[in-house]
C-alpha cells in the first residue's frame, strides 16, 4: 500500500500534478523493493519471499517523502538532519545532484558519492531486527549547502503499524540466539521517537 498524506481541503487542484508524478513514481519502486528484499533473504540463505513476509507480506507499507534543504548561509553551523538510523526496513533514496548525505563508519563520516540515475539504499532498523543483526542499519546525516538547494526523495519500506517484527525463527539457534525482542511497529516507533530501551 502506498500512503498518500492529505493536505488542506483544495490544495489538491494545485498540487494534482504532484500528486500523480509521485503516486507513479511510488508505484514504480514497488518492484525494485521485493527484488531487493529477495535478494536480503537470500544472502541470509532464506527463500527469496521470505524476508517481505517477515515485514508483513503483501501489507507493506511504501511511504513517499520528499526532503527540501535550501541553500544555508551557514553550513558549517547546520545540519539538514541530524545523525539517525532509519525505523524503516529499507529505505530506497533519489537525490539530486547537490551532495549532502553522509554515512558512518570506523568514527568517521563519509560523504555518499551522487550518481546520476543510481538509488542509494539504506538498510533500516527493521532489517536489522528481523536478520537478528547479520544485517546492520545504516547511521546516516544530512548537510545542507551554502549556495545550492539539495532534495532528495526517500521511499520507506515499513511493516504494518500492528504488524509483530522480530528475528526470523530460521536464523536463531542456540549458539545464535535472538539479539532482539519480537514487538508491534508501532511500539517499536514509539520507543525510537522518544528514546526509550528497545
Amino acid at each position: 500500500m502506498v500512503e498518500r498524506l492529505q493536505g488542506d481541503e483544495g490544495d489538491e487542484m494545485t498540487i494534482l500534478p504532484l500528486i500523480e508524478t509521485n503516486e507513479q513514481y511510488a508505484q514504480n519502486l514497488i518492484p525494485v523493493a521485493d527484488k531487493l528484499l529477495g535478494w536480503l533473504s537470500r544472502g541470509l540463505g532464506l527463500e527469496d519471499g521470505e524476508m517481505k513476509q517477515g515485514l508483513g507480506g503483501e501489507d507493506l507499507t511504501y511511504m513517499l517523502k520528499i526532503n527540501y534543504y535550501p541553500p544555508c548561509p551557514c553550513p558549517d553551523l547546520a545540519l539538514g538532519v541530524a545523525p539517525h538510523t532509519d525505523m524503516s526496513a529499507i529505505t530506497i533514496l533519489v537525490p539530486n545532484e547537490v551532495q549532502g548525505l553522509q554515512v558512518f563508519k570506523d568514527d568517521h563520516w563519509y560523504d555518499v558519492a551522487y550518481i546520476p540515475n543510481a538509488l542509494i539504499i539504506h538498510i533500516g532498523d527493521q532489517v536489522q531486527i528481523l536478520s537478528n543483526g547479520k544485517y546492520k542499519s545504516v547511521y546516516h546525516r544530512t548537510t545542507v549547502n551554502k549556495d545550492k538547494t539539495r532534495m532528495s526523495w526517500p521511499m520507506f519500506l515499513e511493516p504494518p503499524l500492528e504488524f509483530e517484527v522480530g528475528p526470523i525463527p530460521k536464523l536463531i539457534s542456540q549458539d545464535n540466539p535472538p539479539k532482539y525482542k519480537t514487538k508491534k511497529f508501532k511500539d517499536y516507533v514509539y520507543c525510537k521517537l522518544n528514546k526509550l530501551s528497545q
